[in-house]
């Protein structure tokens, strides 16, 4: 199980953070947990001493008496695996936190759009964890879980009235149709047709002229729309 640790003594931001890590983690099946202190005491030093669970912090740097930084000195004189994020109001220290080598993944200030900035370093922390995130769905009355990072795309199967996951190794047919599906998807994934959604991530290139999308692994497809093209050229290499 993973557990984001917040640790902030301000009710409104902790809120926050907790919608934030909401809408990261509601398209996976991860297991996780939200752990909330609003100040340094002797749970937040068991959770810390606790091993062989991964464990995402963001810190304040100013909890009641204690300091952030502290706090990360502590975490780091027994774990060098967890990741350190600092959410605070005092973005000027953020040359002496990363002087003290505590490897820190970001330093985000509480005053420049935050919860956006803290969502794209999650996403980074969730990589760096080496948590996946995974689609569970049933296919031939078996269940299976595979990897975001492993679908190339999704298609709308009309003959068979079913839709096709289709990954590097594999192709899967869910009874699910691709509006349910897409409803599941992390932001990586982009329609480019009314029946086709890809995982941009794993694009090669892109003819726009015959309408052909070609991925990492050379295969191609002819699902690029017209409808959707403005927007795949905005998302997809940006």
């Amino acid at each position: 199980m993973l557990h984001f640790v917040i640790f902030d003594d301000n009710e409104l931001i902790r809120e926050k953070v907790n919608k934030v890590i909401t809408k990261l983690m509601l398209p996976t099946d991860i297991e996780y947990k939200t752990l909330e202190f609003s100040k340094y005491n002797k749970s937040f030093a068991q959770l810390i001493e606790r091993r062989g669970e991964k464990k995402i912090y963001i810190l304040d740097i100013e909890v009641d008496s204690y300091s952030g930084l502290d706090v990360a000195r502590k975490i780091r004189e027994r774990d060098w695996e967890s990741i350190i994020i600092v959410l605070t109001a005092h973005y000027e220290l953020a040359y002496d936190a990363f002087k003290n080598r505590l490897m820190l993944l970001d330093f985000i200030s509480k005053f420049d759009n935050y919860e956006q900035n803290l969502y794209d370093v999650l996403k980074l922390a969730l990589k760096a964890s080496h948590v996946k995130k995974q689609f569970s769905f049933t296919s031939n009355r078996m269940a299976y879980r595979v990897d975001y990072d492993d679908i190339l795309y999704i298609i709308k199967d009309t003959a068979k009235r079913n839709t096709i996951v289709k990954t590097f190794s594999k192709e899967y047919p869910v009874s699910l149709n691709l509006n349910e599906i897409m409803a599941m998807l992390p932001d990586n994934f982009i329609q480019t047709h009314r029946a086709c959604t890809i995982n941009r991530d794993n694009v090669k290139t892109i003819d726009f002229k015959e309408n052909i999308i070609t991925f990492i692994n050379n295969e191609k497809i002819s699902m690029l729309s017209k409808t959707y093209k403005k927007e795949v050229k905005e998302h997809v290499f940006s």
